[in-house]
């Protein structure tokens, strides 16, 4: 009997693992199709702050850049909704392109010139220029 009840353990922990795979894989598919974060390069220069940002396939509409003190915070959406849906009885294969909205926020070293701030956006690329406030330094005498 206890020959048995080890025997049925076993199968249990197979079928476990089994499962715990096929999840895994189904995870990592979904991850690898929705954009989790957005790609970016912050460049620090003496007196501006660059910022190049990777949005392929999003349009410039689909793009928002939002500065708050410190924290630069840019969000985008990925993808056409029509191509979420097909037209019939119809499976995706293979879906390995990216789809939906995705955030990031990153906080910058200084705060920026509003007003003297630019975007660009061309070939999927997003590129900001946000000059940098001037921080004034204190010196003080001790007596």
């Amino acid at each position: 009997m206890a020959n048995d009840f080890g025997k049925t353990m076993d199968d249990i922990l197979v079928n476990l693992k089994s499962f715990q795979k096929d999840f895994d894989s189904k995870i990592s598919e979904y991850k690898e199709t929705v954009p989790s974060k957005i790609d970016l390069d912050l460049i620090d220069s003496a007196d501006t702050f660059y910022v190049k940002v990777n949005l392929p396939g999003v349009e410039k509409d689909e793009i928002d850049v939002e500065i708050v003190d410190k924290d630069l915070t840019i969000t985008a959406f990925f993808g056409d909704k029509s191509e979420e849906a097909c037209d019939g009885d119809c499976q995706f294969l293979i879906k390995g392109r990216t789809y939906g909205p995705a955030r990031r926020t990153i906080s910058l070293p200084n705060k920026v010139k509003m007003d003297d701030s630019k975007a660009e956006f061309s070939n999927g690329v997003l590129f900001l220029e946000l000059p940098k406030v001037e921080v004034k330094k204190l010196k003080m005498d001790i007596k």
